[in-house]
């Protein structure tokens, strides 16, 4: 049974928008390099799109200033034992050290939220 997470990531003070899309590709290489056949069957990154001299977030409904994320992630394993193999890979003392390191310059851990996906229901035309 497929298993499924989604992250809630945000941005650095001082980083924009656009910085920490391009770090975030950058540190998806490295974890993609760290994990090799433990990576999962996707890894879809969502940027919001951000416009205007404050950097804030283009909302439909809402308030931009409280919306905390620049990245909506969503990773899909194979199955959960899939999803463990992935995570312990990423929690190797060398590969953590890298990662946190990495994460340091773009990354704001304190906001991140990582939410596990129940149910999926799609509405299509």
């Amino acid at each position: 049974m497929v298993f499924s997470s989604m992250i809630f990531a945000a941005r650095r003070a001082g980083i924009t928008h656009e910085e920490f899309k391009k770090r975030y590709e950058q540190h998806m290489r490295m974890v993609e390099e760290i994990c090799g056949d433990a990576m999962p069957l996707s890894h879809t990154r969502w940027y919001l799109k951000h416009e205007g001299a404050d950097d804030k977030p283009v909302l439909l409904a809402g308030k931009a200033d409280e919306m905390r994320y620049d990245a909506i992630v969503q990773l899909v394993f194979e199955d959960e034992a899939a999803y463990r193999r992935f995570y312990s890979a990423l929690l190797t003392e060398e590969a953590n050290a890298r990662i946190e390191a990495d994460e340091a310059g773009f990354w704001d851990r304190e906001k991140m939220q990582v939410a596990v996906i129940g149910d999926v229901k799609e509405t299509k035309k």
